[in-house]
Order: structure tokens, then C-alpha cells, then sequence
């Protein structure tokens, strides 16, 4: 049976990322005869942003939950909604401190002017908390069929709504609003299909316990942020 669940998630997993390698080639080089070089960078500079912060609201969850071994299916879904609430209230307040900084913070990235773009895409990270930890209970369950649709939907998004934007408008806009209709459209897609439906729930000693065990995978993450966007810093 296990050897099943293995051979396909490795299907579906395969299969996605053929695909995925397919559509977005052609959907970024159709977007690059559309938009000037400018809106990429201006895009690649608030999404260097975004993902940093994003390292602290999964703070390392997301693999806790795919590789602990629960006790019963109750001790699981108490730990996944400590993980859903800890994201959730973590990207709420740091979207909050997007929109007050929102200035300073601009100016800090080289990104003056933007402020409102940047407040504007910073509303992926309540959104994603949703799907995130949804990932990771399909992940842990190997029903990489259900990530396989959500990986379609993302790939599709920018084919029905960023790139007729990107015709009207011509600028990064188009990508933004683009990315946030995807992100929308994975957590409710995710949260109808999973039986495991988000609940706030917060239980101090299992945060830290999942904490002690996370922190070395969000020291990690870091690093990783650095050395992928060191370049555009």
C-alpha cells in the first residue's frame, strides 16, 4: 500500500513539474515582449521582500508538519492549526508593518515611489498562510494529485489574467494582481479539496516545541534567501 501512495505522488510529481516547465517558458516570454525590462525588476525587488518575510511566517512549519510522527490524528490536527494560527497572526502583523514602514521600507530596497505596490503584494502573506500549511498536509499524506492541480491553476493565472493586463496596462501591476488571484485561487482551492480545514487554535507549549524543532530549517531558509537574492540587493 505504501509502495502505491510512493510510486504515485512520484507520478504526479514528475508530471507537474513537466508541465511546469512547459508553460512557463512561453508565459514569461510572452510577457517580456509585453513589458518593458524595468517592470521585471521592479517586480523581482518587492518579491525579494515579500519572500523574506514569508521565511518568518512558516518559520520552518511547514517541514515539522510533513516529517513529525503524531501520536493520534487529534495530536496532528492540534499541531497543524498551532502552525495555521502562528502563520496567520505572524503575516497579519508583519503586513501591518508593510503598510506603516511602507515609506522607509521602500526607500531601504531601492524601491521609492512604490510604496503602494509594496503594501499591495504584502497581502500574499495572510493569503498564503492558508495555502501553506495546506501544502504541507498533502505533502505528508503523499496526494500530490490535488498539488498537481494547484501547481495548474498557478501556471494558468498569469495566462487568463496577467498577461490580458499586461496588454492593457504595460506595467507591473499586471504581475502583481496576477500573483494574488493565484495565490487566492490555491488557498481555496486547497482548503474546499483538503479534509483538513483551518482552524484557529494556539497551545504555547506546542509552539515552542514545534519552534526548537524548526529553528535550524528557518536559519536555513535564510541563508538561502541570501544567496538567491543577493544579487539583486
Amino acid at each position: 500500500m505504501e509502495i502505491n501512495k510512493v510510486t504515485n505522488a512520484y507520478k504526479w510529481s514528475t508530471i507537474t513539474e513537466a508541465v511546469a516547465k512547459l508553460i512557463t517558458p512561453i508565459t514569461n516570454m510572452v510577457l517580456a515582449r509585453i513589458l518593458v525590462p524595468e517592470m521585471f525588476g521592479i517586480v523581482a525587488t518587492i518579491d525579494m521582500v515579500i519572500s523574506f518575510m514569508d521565511i518568518f511566517t512558516d518559520a520552518g512549519f511547514q517541514k515539522y508538519i510533513i516529517q513529525h510522527e503524531y501520536d493520534n490524528v487529534i495530536d496532528k490536527n492540534k499541531q497543524i492549526n498551532v502552525a495555521f494560527t502562528s502563520n496567520l497572526f505572524l503575516s497579519l502583523l508583519l503586513w501591518w508593518g508593510v503598510f506603516i514602514k511602507r515609506i522607509q521600507l521602500s526607500s531601504m530596497v531601492g524601491a521609492q515611489g512604490l510604496e503602494k505596490a509594496l503594501v499591495v503584494a504584502a497581502i500574499s502573506l495572510p493569503i498564503n498562510s492558508f495555502s501553506s500549511m495546506q501544502i504541507a498536509y498533502y505533502r505528508r499524506e503523499f496526494k500530490f494529485k490535488g498539488l498537481f492541480y494547484v501547481r495548474i491553476i498557478g501556471l494558468l493565472i498569469p495566462v487568463i489574467i496577467t498577461i490580458p493586463l499586461a496588454i492593457i496596462q504595460k506595467n507591473y501591476w499586471s504581475i502583481i494582481i496576477g500573483t494574488l488571484a493565484g495565490n487566492i485561487a490555491n488557498a481555496l482551492f486547497l482548503s474546499i479539496q483538503s479534509e483538513w480545514k483551518p482552524k484557529l487554535y494556539f497551545e504555547i507549549s506546542i509552539f515552542i516545541k514545534m519552534f526548537k524543532y524548526s529553528f535550524w530549517i528557518l536559519i536555513e531558509s535564510i541563508i538561502v534567501w541570501f544567496s538567491s537574492y543577493i544579487g539583486i540587493l
